[in-house]
């Protein structure tokens, strides 16, 4: 029980998370917050770092890191309230963590669907487009679905590079505006981020962390919502690990 110490009632939950850079004593670290979501890689740039785990932190170190937005010391900070609002062992507050973590990711399908389809549609379109400007037997069969435009001479299209002289007279438009648009929307997105106006990754975990706290009101919402604000919207590694014990207790 020593290790894992309830946090101490001087440090108050407003003054967790403040406004902090991220420089130590004079020296930057190189922070890598996802571990199996207890250790912690830390040391300065350029230097190997060193393994420690949250468990074995104090209160006000790991509020430190907590202050820098490292997502595995916030889940520490939360098992610590929780054992300090209910008076409970480390165990039970592991369990009850595991009930609001699960909570957290519950119910953003839907909210996710937008970045699956870009992510989906920018891959294929990536690989498609290889096809569309050198394939001949592809471009022949988009220029009569789409395009309609004359062929050229067989002697004209002997090359992968020839034919796609002649592709590109209806490809340079289409990638050319999208390329341009997708370079205004990424300049857009900088210049909201310098106004702090909330993109909507942002707008979502911040929206997300509201509704946690509603959802469990006997803790701090404050500790909730910054737990909540570096949790991924999709939390893979947590799926794998979950994987990976049941495969290991079914192969036991």
């Amino acid at each position: 029980m020593s290790r894992q110490r309830q946090m101490s009632s001087s440090l108050q939950p407003s003054s967790i998370f403040c406004r902090t850079q991220k420089k130590l004593n004079g020296r930057h670290f190189n922070f890598n917050p996802k571990l199996n979501g207890e250790r912690l890689h830390i040391g300065p740039r350029g230097v190997p770092p060193i393994s420690i785990c949250v468990k074995d932190m104090d209160d006000k170190t790991l509020l430190t890191f907590g202050a820098l937005k490292d997502h595995s010391a916030r889940e520490e900070i939360l098992k610590r309230h929780i054992m300090d609002v209910d008076g409970s062992s480390y165990e039970v507050a592991c369990d009850i963590f595991n009930t609001i973590s699960e909570r957290n990711m519950k119910g953003y399908y839907m909210v996710t669907l937008p970045y699956k389809i870009g992510i989906t549609s920018a891959i294929f379109a990536g690989v498609a487009a290889f096809p569309l400007v050198f394939h001949l037997p592809t471009i022949e069969w988009f220029n009569d679905w789409a395009v309609t435009c004359e062929i050229p001479e067989a002697r004209e299209l002997e090359t992968a590079l020839e034919v796609s002289i002649w592709s590109w007279n209806w490809m340079e438009p289409p990638l050319g505006t999208i390329s341009f648009a997708l370079l205004c929307s990424q300049y857009a997105r900088s210049q909201m981020n310098n106004l702090g106006v909330r993109p909507y990754t942002r707008w979502i975990k911040h929206r997300r962390g509201r509704a946690l706290a509603e959802a469990f009101p006997t803790y701090d919402e404050k500790i909730l919502s910054a737990y909540s604000e570096t949790a991924d919207l999709q939390d893979w590694q947590m799926k794998w690990l979950e994987k990976r014990r049941n495969k290991k207790r079914r192969n036991e």
